[in-house]
C-alpha cells in the first residue's frame, strides 16, 4: 500500500535527525509563543484553569489532513503533550471547537494500522499493546501512544506523544 510506504518514510525522516525530545520540530517545555512561530496559522485556546492547547492543521504521515493539538499546563509550564489526530481526509476541520468529520471505520483501521507499521519500522515492536492500542517508549524518554479516539459519531486515528513521566507527574493512560 502505498499510503505505508509514505508513513515510514515521513515518520523516520521526522524524528531520526534530532536527539532531542519532544515531537517534530518543537521540545517539551515550549511556550505556546515558541509553538506558534514554528506551527503558524493554528489557533490558541486559553482555558479558565490556565491551561492552554494550541491546535494546527499540518500534512503528517502523508496524509494531507491532520489536526495536531499541542497542550500545555499552567501559566508558567510549557509544551506537556502532542496529540495528533486523522479526520476523513478532504474534510473541513473546525479548530476553534476542535471538530471534524471522522474517517469511514475501514479507512481508520488502515490508517491506524500503517501508522503502526511506522512506528515499529522505526522504535520495533511496542512497549504495551492492548486491543487497537499500542504504545512505544524512545530512546529519549517520550512515550508515543496509538489508538482510536471518539470523534463525532465514529472513531479516528490519534498518536499521543508525551515527555518522561516523573514522580510528581501523574501516571494515569501510559
Amino acid at each position: 500500500m502505498r499510503l505505508s510506504l509514505a508513513l515510514v518514510a515521513i515518520l523516520a525522516a521526522g524524528t531520526a535527525a534530532k536527539a532531542r525530545a519532544g515531537y517534530d520540530k518543537s521540545e517539551w517545555g515550549m511556550t505556546a509563543a515558541e509553538v506558534q512561530k514554528l506551527y503558524p496559522g493554528g489557533i490558541l485556546d486559553r482555558q479558565p484553569d490556565g491551561k492552554t492547547e494550541y491546535r494546527v492543521i499540518r500534512s503528517v504521515a502523508g496524509l494531507s489532513t491532520a489536526m495536531i493539538a499541542f497542550d500545555f499546563g499552567g501559566p508558567k509550564d510549557g509544551l506537556r503533550k502532542v496529540s495528533i489526530l486523522f479526520p476523513e481526509q478532504g474534510t473541513e476541520v473546525d479548530l476553534r471547537q476542535a471538530l471534524f468529520e471522522p474517517p469511514s471505520p475501514v479507512q481508520a483501521q488502515s490508517v491506524r494500522l500503517a501508522l503502526r507499521a511506522a512506528l515499529t519500522e522505526k522504535y520495533g515492536l511496542p512497549a504495551m499493546t492492548h486491543d487497537k492500542e499500542d504504545a512505544w517508549l524512545t530512546k529519549t524518554g517520550d512515550s508515543i501512544y496509538l489508538g482510536l479516539a471518539p470523534v463525532g459519531g465514529g472513531l479516528t486515528p490519534v498518536l499521543v506523544y508525551t515527555p518522561p513521566k516523573t514522580s510528581a507527574q501523574n501516571t494515569n493512560g501510559l
